[in-house]
C-alpha cells in the first residue's frame, strides 16, 4: 500500500496504526491519549494528520493539507495540533464543569462521532435499503447491542455501558449551567448566528429545536411561550434568550 502513487480518502482511512507509525518516520504527537501521526500523502492530500486511538483509527478526527492551501508543513503541523486540542477530550476532561457553551458542543460531539470509533460497529441509519438488506442487517445486529449515544450497534456491552455513562456526566454538567445566565445567553446567541435569525421564517424553533425536541408551533410569541414550556425553560433561561435576541439584532448585518 505504501507504494501506491495518489492515495484516495479510502487509502487513508484504512490504513492501520503500524503502517502510519511507518509512513510518518517519526513526525508523531501524543494528544489527549491519542496517536497522531503526521503523513505527506502522495496526490491530492498532501501534509496530513491520521488520529489513531489504541490501535484503532479515529479517521474522523483526520485533516487534511488539501484543505488548507498556501500554508507550509510547519504552519500545519502547528494548526493539526491546536486544532486536535481543541477536539479529542480526555475522559477527566468530558467529566469536568462546563466553561462555556462552545465547549459543550465540542465535548458533545467528540462523545457522538469520535469515540466510538474505538470499538467496531455498525451504524444504525441506512438509506432506502432493499428487503435483502434490511435481513442483513437485523441478522448482524441481532446479538450487538445498541448504543443511543452514537446511534449504532456495538460487539462490546461493556463499552456501551461505559459511553453512556460518559454521555450522562456530560448531560448532568450541561445541566449544571441552568442557573449561568451568561453561559445561557452565549448559547442562545450561538444557535442564533448558525441559523441566521434575523432572515430565518422559523428562527424561534430552529434556534431552540438546538436544545431539545419541539413540536413546530409556527414563529410568534404564542408559538414561542410554548417552546419554552415545552424545553421547561427557568424564567432565568427566558431572560437569557431576549437579552441573546436583543444582543444578536444589535450586532446583526443586514
Amino acid at each position: 500500500m505504501t507504494n501506491v502513487k495518489n492515495w484516495t480518502i479510502k487509502d487513508i482511512e484504512s490504513l492501520a496504526d503500524a503502517e502510519a507509525w511507518y509512513m510518518a518516520n517519526g513526525d508523531y504527537a501524543k494528544i489527549k491519549g491519542h496517536d497522531v501521526y503526521f503523513i505527506d500523502f502522495p496526490g491530492y492530500f498532501g501534509y496530513s494528520c491520521c488520529v489513531f486511538y489504541e490501535g484503532k483509527s479515529i479517521h474522523y478526527a483526520n485533516d487534511y493539507e488539501l484543505h488548507h492551501a498556501g500554508k507550509t508543513h510547519e504552519e500545519l503541523k502547528e494548526y493539526y495540533i491546536k486544532a486536535l486540542n481543541n477536539k479529542l477530550f480526555t475522559e477527566e476532561e468530558i467529566t469536568e464543569p462546563i466553561k462555556d457553551y462552545d465547549e459543550y458542543t465540542r465535548k458533545a460531539y467528540f462523545l457522538r462521532n469520535y469515540y466510538p470509533m474505538r470499538e467496531n460497529y455498525i451504524s444504525a441509519f441506512s438509506i432506502n435499503p432493499t428487503a435483502k438488506e434490511k435481513a442483513d442487517f437485523k441478522k448482524k445486529t441481532a446479538k450487538m447491542f445498541y448504543n443511543p449515544a452514537a446511534f449504532g450497534y456495538f460487539e462490546d456491552q461493556d463499552f456501551v455501558k461505559h459511553h453512556l455513562e460518559l454521555f450522562t456526566q456530560l448531560v448532568k454538567r450541561k445541566e449544571e449551567t441552568k442557573d449561568n445566565f451568561e453561559y445561557q445567553k452565549a448559547a442562545f446567541l450561538s444557535e442564533m448566528y448558525n441559523h441566521e435569525y434575523n432572515i430565518n421564517w422559523q428562527a424561534d424553533y430552529d434556534t431552540l429545536s438546538a436544545f431539545g425536541a419541539l413540536d413546530y408551533m409556527g414563529d410568534d410569541g404564542k408559538a414561542l411561550k410554548s417552546y419554552f414550556e415545552q424545553l421547561n425553560f427557568t424564567d432565568l433561561q427566558k431572560k437569557a434568550y431576549f437579552a441573546a435576541r436583543e444582543e444578536y439584532y444589535k450586532n446583526a448585518n443586514y
